[in-house]
């Protein structure tokens, strides 16, 4: 791992904007205005998180048009960018994490495994975890109810990565386990964990915003407030080592799950 700056962009973007406040519009401003080798935007940040009707009218295909102006935009600011939106293939749709490398080109999509609630009749599962070997680092990619799932969190930790990265929609309602999940992916990992979550009201559901970065040890770095918002964080290798030094856990977890019997 390289020292580098992510950007996490609390965003609030519902899918009945009108023209003026086209939300990938928003994100490419977002992208052009920043200095940082990662931006970051929360799930399904494209066209809002209550699309479920509406996806026959708002799911692409990844390369498509949403990835076209974001990568431009990336191409113009030198930057990674990771986003969440709702992706069309030829299996169905899927609640995506896209990957955009500084160049604009696609380089990689996770397709959310656990699915919450309604999204299991609008969207088709994901079938592995994904991580992304960045010039920076290697980056783990989780979408919201991941980041309940130890199991999720153990993949990415026996790929070595040095930061996972979870893109949410999660509510006030559950704001206490945002709080008490995050710390303990990053421990597990023995990684920084980003975790970049939407704000704002959107079809009757708040959303907590509360976007926080976690050092691998579980100590807060930053965390941000309700309200939309951006900041920008330098992810320290150091840190990384540092920690993994102390607490040898990713070198001890067993490379396959135990067995246990039920008495």
């Amino acid at each position: 791992m390289n020292r580098f700056a992510v950007d996490v962009v609390q965003f609030d973007s519902r899918l009945e904007t009108d023209d003026d406040d086209d939300p990938v519009e928003r994100m490419a401003d977002a992208v052009a205005s920043s200095e940082a080798e990662l931006i970051v935007f929360p799930e399904l940040a494209t066209t809002g998180y209550h699309v479920f009707d509406a996806l026959d009218n708002v799911a692409e295909p990844v390369p498509g048009p949403t990835t076209d102006v974001l990568g431009a935009a990336a191409t113009d600011a030198e930057s990674h960018v990771l986003f969440g939106m709702p992706v069309r293939s030829c299996e169905g749709v899927s609640n995506a994490a896209v990957w955009l490398d500084s160049d604009g080109t696609v380089r990689a999509q996770y397709d959310k495994r656990h699915l919450w609630g309604n999204e299991r009749t609008a969207f088709t599962p994901g079938e592995t975890y994904v991580a992304v070997d960045a010039p920076f680092g290697r980056v783990g990619i989780q979408v919201c109810y991941d980041l309940n799932f130890p199991a999720a969190s153990a993949a990415l930790a026996r790929a070595e990565c040095d930061v996972v990265v979870n893109l949410s929609a999660w509510t006030v309602r559950m704001e206490r386990d945002w709080h008490t999940l995050l710390p303990a992916r990053a421990v597990e990992q023995g990684a920084y964990v980003v975790g970049c979550n939407r704000a704002g009201l959107e079809a009757g559901k708040s959303f907590c915003g509360q976007s926080t970065v976690i050092e691998p040890d579980g100590a807060t770095v930053v965390k941000m407030g309700d309200a939309p918002g951006r900041v920008s964080v330098t992810l320290d290798p150091g840190v990384v080592d540092a920690e993994r030094a102390r607490n040898p856990m990713r070198t001890d977890r067993p490379t396959v799950d135990a067995d246990l019997t039920v008495q």
